[in-house]
C-alpha cells in the first residue's frame, strides 16, 4: 500500500512538472513549431527550462522538511532523497536549457556565441546566468566537495537565492510565458508556491516553526567518544514514538546555534529527553561544554523508525555503534508490552565501546542481547544472524548503523528472499 501512495505522489509530481509543457503547446506561437533544425532546438530549449523549473519549485518544497510528508514517504530521509533525485534532474534540464538555445541564438558564429554566453546590458537574461552559475556552484559543492554538514546547511539555503533568480528571468524574458495567460499564470502559482515553502522554513523559520523549549539538566560521558545530554521540558513536553529523532539546537554560543539532527534515547514516558552522541567531529566535541542550564530548542518529531511500525512483534534489531540511540528509545518502550520476541544485535569494534549494554541484557527477558565486536570475531553478516536468531521468516529487521553496513545488509537479507517491506532502516543522509 505505501509503494502504490508513492507511485502517486511520484505519478503526481511527473504531471505536474509537464503541465507546463502542455500549456506551451497550446500558446500561440510566433513561427511553427519544430520546423527548422534552429526551431527544433530552440523550442527544446523552452521545453527543457519549462519543466526544470517545475521540477526545481518540487525540489525546493521537497526540502522544507515537512512532518506531513516525513509521515507520508515513511521517513524524512526518503523525502530528501526525492528531493536530491528531482534537484539533479532539474538541474540537467536546466543546465541544458541555454544550450539549447544557442543553436537560436549564437547566428551559427562563435562571436555570437560568446555574446549569448556573456552578462550584458540585458538583465532578464542575466538572470538566468546568475541562477544557473549559483546552481553549478551549490551542486558542485555539495555533490564533490562534501563539506562539514554546518557548512551544507548554510549554502543549501542558497538554492532558493537560485531559484529567484532563475524566477525573475522566466517572468522578465520575453518568451511564451509572457505572452500566454495561461503558462505565465501556471508557472507563477509554482514559483510563488516554492518561494514561500523556502521562505517559511530558511527566513522566517524561527518564528513560524512549531519548537519546543527544553533545559539541559546534565551532560553525561558514558565512554571516551559517547556522551549523552538529559533536558527537561520547560513547558509542555515533545511527545513521540520510541526509535524517532529530533532537531535540537542548544542556544549556548559555546556549542553554537545551528540545529542538528539526533535520534531520541529516551522512552516516550520518560519526563526527560534524551540524545547520546557520538564524537565525530566539530560540533558533537562541544557538546561536552554545555552548561547546564542552557535552553534547547527541539523541532519534531521525524521518522518512521519504530518497532511499532512492523507487521510481526517478533523482530531482529541490528546497531552499529552509536546507531544504537533508537534502539535504547524502543527498549525502554517494551516495558509496556511483552508480546514482542526481539533479537538485538550491537555491533562495535570492541566491547569498551558499548553504552548501557548491562542495562539492555537485564531490561526484559524479550530482548536478547548479542554483543558482535568486529575485532574478534570480524562483521557481522546474514549467517551469523540466522544462526542466533533462528528463522528469519515472519520477521521484521530494524538496522540503524553507517551506511554501508546498512546497505550491505539490506543486499544479504534481500538475497536471500525477505520481503522489502520487512527491513526498515534508519540512517543521516542530510
Amino acid at each position: 500500500m505505501t509503494k502504490i501512495k508513492h507511485n502517486y505522489v511520484w505519478l503526481a509530481i511527473v504531471i505536474l512538472s509537464l503541465v507546463p509543457a502542455l500549456l506551451w503547446l497550446l500558446s500561440p506561437s510566433l513561427l511553427p513549431r519544430l520546423g527548422s533544425l534552429r526551431a527544433v532546438m530552440s523550442d527544446l530549449g523552452q521545453l527543457a527550462g519549462l519543466i526544470g523549473m517545475a521540477l526545481f519549485s518540487f525540489s525546493l518544497i521537497l526540502s522544507a522538511r515537512f512532518r506531513f510528508l516525513d509521515k507520508y514517504f515513511k521517513g524524512l530521509n526518503n523525502v530528501y532523497a526525492k528531493h536530491s533525485l528531482i534537484g539533479q534532474v532539474a538541474f540537467v534540464l536546466l543546465l541544458f536549457h541555454p544550450l539549447l538555445l544557442l543553436f537560436k541564438y549564437a547566428g551559427g558564429s562563435f562571436s555570437g556565441a560568446m555574446l549569448f554566453l556573456s552578462l550584458s546590458s540585458n538583465w532578464p537574461k542575466n538572470w538566468g546566468w546568475l541562477a544557473l552559475v549559483l546552481m553549478i556552484s551549490l551542486i558542485v559543492l555539495t555533490l564533490y566537495l562534501k563539506p562539514k554538514y554546518n557548512i551544507w546547511k548554510w549554502t543549501h539555503k542558497f538554492l532558493g537565492l537560485s531559484f529567484f533568480f532563475a524566477s525573475l528571468h522566466v517572468f522578465l524574458i520575453p518568451s511564451d510565458v509572457s505572452r500566454y495567460a495561461p503558462l505565465r499564470f501556471y508557472m507563477l502559482s509554482l514559483s510563488f508556491l516554492a518561494l514561500a515553502v523556502f521562505a517559511y522554513r530558511t527566513l522566517f523559520g524561527k518564528y513560524l516553526i512549531k519548537k519546543y523549549k527544553y533545559t539541559v539538566s546534565a551532560v553525561k560521558s558514558l565512554n571516551d567518544n559517547v556522551l549523552e545530554v538529559i533536558m527537561k521540558p520547560q513547558g509542555r513536553k515533545l511527545d513521540f514514538n520510541p526509535g524517532q529523532f529530533i532537531f535540537v539546537s542548544f542556544l549556548d554560543s559555546k556549542v553554537g546555534q545551528e540545529s542538528h539532527p539526533f535520534s531520541i534515547s529516551s522512552g516516550p514516558s520518560d519526563g526527560e529527553l534524551k540524545i547520546t552522541a557520538k564524537v565525530l567531529g566539530d560540533y558533537t566535541e562541544k557538546l561536552a561544554n554545555l552548561s547546564p542550564g542552557t535552553t534547547a530548542e527541539v523541532e519534531g518529531p521525524f521518522g518512521f523508525f519504530s518497532h511499532k511500525n512492523s507487521i510481526y512483534n517478533n523482530q531482529i534489531w541490528i546497531a552499529g555503534g552509536i546507531g544504537i540511540t533508537p534502539f535504547l528509545s524502543m527498549a525502554k518502550s517494551l516495558l509496556d508490552n511483552s508480546d514482542y520476541s526481539i533479537d538485538l544485535f550491537y555491533c562495535l569494534k570492541n566491547e569498551s565501546e558499548s553504552v548501557y549494554l548491562d542495562w539492555l541484557k537485564n531490561i526484559n527477558p524479550k530482548l536478547r542481547v548479542h554483543l558482535f565486536c568486529y575485532d574478534k570475531s570480524g562483521y557481522i553478516n546474514i549467517d551469523i544472524i540466522n544462526n542466533i536468531a533462528g528463522s528469519l521468516s515472519e520477521k521484521d529487521i530494524f538496522i540503524c548503523a553507517p551506511p554501508v553496513m546498512i546497505g550491505s545488509l539490506k543486499k544479504q537479507f534481500i538475497g536471500r528472499g525477505i520481503d522489502k517491506k520487512l527491513i526498515h532502516s534508519e540512517e543521516f543522509n542530510f
